[in-house]
């Protein structure tokens, strides 16, 4: 099948050429014969599009994204594809109060109304449909513990640059204050980091404690399961207390997954942060090329990794988990002429950690100067946090700008979005997958240049302690 065959099969592009070196980069994924094709597309080469069209060349795709907000998007840009989230997105047909992620159904258990579940259903649906959307933490879970999504011949990671982060975090064992105290295990967390810096004899120390943690979630989970059995009725219904008992075996049920993968993949190379104290944390250092191709990169035959903007390939590579040798790579031109996509740099203000209470003022003073000389067209100001950005909302004190909060921030974006005013919308979680062409979005602040914080466990190690850092 040729790229434009398969843009036929697109109703929304049907009809619409391919935008400069779209199908050159089609042409490229479908050509290549290395396992992993690292895409490098800027913004405005219309990604989405050679992913789709590369998967309907291919005989299908499983297009993954970092979050819920583009999986809605993509399926609105293409209806043919289906897009499925986690069992807790769905609510329960049979108690009213739950999610399908607290499901009571077993062989000793059963459910009534399984057969209507709607999260069955729609994932009945999404296997079937040739171009599948799911998210990163979606895919990785189902992948490894259920497997019905794994072996796909063609795998699409859209913002990938972002994948490391979930990748790490599916292999991270934390325990909270709440889950040390459940286990009862609090005083053996805190012998360990008391120990912490022996590095003599400190993996043995961290299995010990897996293990007994272990064998007491498994005891909580036995307990919990032979409560719930005793609870449902004849006619189905799921008391109160019962909901409330499905949910607390879930986590539980989740930790326990976390700590057999724990004890499965630790190595010297895994950090305990331990700093917190609410907080008890096992990570891995690097996600090296073991740790990647177990969890993630044998679920499928060919994988393309897309991003508006990647680190040098193999740095990439080396945070991925994957072997040099197969991959190929391509880096697509801007659409955009350089005179209509300027960058403005402006050191108005130090906002480090130290001065940024006394030095907001004058970040404020500017940005207000910003929006006023751009009166009647929208824009966006990257807040990087939301205390910054509610001190811009205040100090601006401009009837244009919007804000949103961690509830209702896809709500705030399409007011935005469908709005008819000159609004400015202040987000510090909105430098990823959104799509504001045109008039949506005529200048971006960037308020404070995003850095990794070194008083992170993993980014100081890796910074002052590799290779990589150094």
């Amino acid at each position: 099948m040729t790229p434009n065959e398969a843009k036929e099969q697109l109703s929304k592009y049907r009809n619409l050429p391919f935008r400069p070196y779209q199908e050159e980069a089609v042409k490229y994924i479908f050509d290549s014969e290395k396992k992993f094709v690292f895409l490098e597309a800027p913004t405005g080469s219309g990604k989405s599009l050679i992913a789709m069209v590369a998967g309907q060349a291919s005989g299908g795709v499983t297009y993954s994204v970092h979050s819920k907000m583009l999986q809605h998007q993509i399926t609105i840009d293409f209806p043919e594809a289906k897009s499925l989230f986690g069992r807790s997105n769905y609510p329960c047909v049979e108690a009213s109060d739950a999610t399908c992620d607290e499901c009571y159904h077993s062989k000793y258990t059963p459910c009534k109304s399984k057969k209507d579940c709607i999260y069955d259903l729609e994932k009945k649906i999404t296997l079937r449909s040739g171009l599948k959307i799911l998210n990163y933490d979606y895919l990785l879970t189902e992948c490894n513990y259920v497997g019905q999504f794994s072996g796909s011949p063609f795998n699409i990671v859209d913002e990938a640059d972002n994948m490391e982060n979930t990748l790490i975090n599916f292999v991270t064992l934390t325990f909270t204050s709440y889950s040390l105290g459940k286990l009862g295990i609090a005083p053996f967390a805190q012998r360990l980091r008391q120990t912490s810096k022996d590095q003599a004899g400190l993996l043995e120390e961290w299995q010990n404690f897996a293990s007994t943690a272990k064998i007491r979630a498994q005891g909580i989970i036995d307990h919990l399961t032979h409560k719930i059995g005793n609870s449902v009725d004849l006619f189905g219904e799921v008391p109160e207390q019962t909901q409330k008992d499905l949910k607390e075996r879930t986590r539980v049920q989740r930790l326990m997954m976390k700590i057999k993968l724990f004890q499965d993949n630790v190595d010297e190379t895994w950090v305990l942060d331990a700093d917190q104290e609410d907080k008890f944390i096992f990570r891995p250092l690097w996600m090296n090329e073991v740790l990647a191709e177990e969890f993630l990169w044998h679920h499928a035959k060919k994988w393309v990794l897309m991003s508006a903007s990647f680190l040098p390939v193999h740095l990439e590579t080396k945070r991925l988990g994957i072997p040099m040798e197969d991959v190929a790579y391509k880096c697509l031109p801007s659409t955009f002429p350089i005179e209509r996509r300027p960058i403005h740099v402006e050191s108005v203000a130090n906002l480090t950690g130290k001065t940024m209470e006394a030095e907001t003022p004058k970040l404020c003073v500017r940005i207000k100067e910003i929006v006023d000389t751009h009166p009647t067209v929208k824009g966006l100001i990257h807040g990087v946090s939301y205390k910054l950005s509610r001190d811009i909302m205040v100090r601006v004190n401009d009837k244009r700008l919007i804000i949103h909060d961690s509830n209702n921030r896809m709500d705030v974006l399409t007011e935005f979005v469908e709005s008819k005013q000159p609004l400015v919308l202040v987000s510090p979680s909105m430098e990823r997958g959104i799509s504001l062409e045109a008039d949506l979005c005529r200048f971006i602040i960037v308020a404070k240049a995003p850095f990794l914080y070194l008083g992170d466990k993993i980014v100081a190690k890796r910074v002052y302690s590799s290779k990589m850092g150094s």
